[in-house]
């Protein structure tokens, strides 16, 4: 195993190939543990608060700088990669509304990747989609692993809003308030 210095904010340490293949297997963990639970990768704070409660609740236990125990930084830059709508092939997703059980709801659809003619799989059910004054209450569930919150709201608002709903509610909504019903996350944006 190579062990290597390093220097980051004007401190020196040691770090190798042992202790970055460990940090790896357990963010992939974590990582398992969050889409398992919320059906999305956690985020970078949500690494960061975790690592920090280790840390702090018992020092001792895994570092050898304990006095004057101030953790680091890291700078987040936004997101440069983060789901846009140009990285989605929308051609592969469908809205529609099923009566398929009483009440009906919406849903979008992911077509068949090779052309078959196969059954089009549920990826995200849409209960709730009703106007509230201004604010367009959009509540829904991802059915597919893969697909993140980013995603979600960009195929809603792309392939249900804009394409089958055909702009309906765009004169008369300005905000929409997307809830996630499984892990009850909340995310208002402009309707625009």
């Amino acid at each position: 195993m190579a062990w290597e210095e390093f220097e980051r904010n004007g401190t020196t340490g040691l770090s190798g190939d042992e202790p970055v293949d460990e940090m790896m297997l357990a963010l992939k963990r974590i990582s398992t543990a969050y889409e398992d639970r919320f059906s999305r990768k956690p985020t970078v704070s949500e690494v960061l608060y975790a690592l920090e409660t280790v840390l702090t609740t018992h020092p001792t236990r895994y570092v050898s700088d304990i006095e004057g125990l101030k953790l680091g930084e890291i700078m987040i830059k936004p997101n440069d990669h983060g789901e846009k709508l140009d990285d989605i092939d929308t051609t592969q997703y469908e809205g529609v509304y099923t009566e398929a059980t009483m009440p009906g709801y919406y849903v979008i659809l992911q077509r068949s990747p090779n052309g078959y003619n196969l059954p089009k799989t549920e990826v995200i059910k849409i209960p709730v989609l009703e106007l509230e004054k201004n604010t367009l209450i959009c509540k829904y569930e991802i059915l597919k692993h893969d697909i993140t919150e980013e995603m979600a709201q960009l195929l809603i608002k792309h392939v249900l809003l804009d394409e089958y709903c055909d702009n309906y509610y765009k004169g008369q909504a300005d905000k929409i308030d997307f809830i996630n019903l499984k892990v009850n996350n909340y995310h208002q944006v402009v309707y625009t």
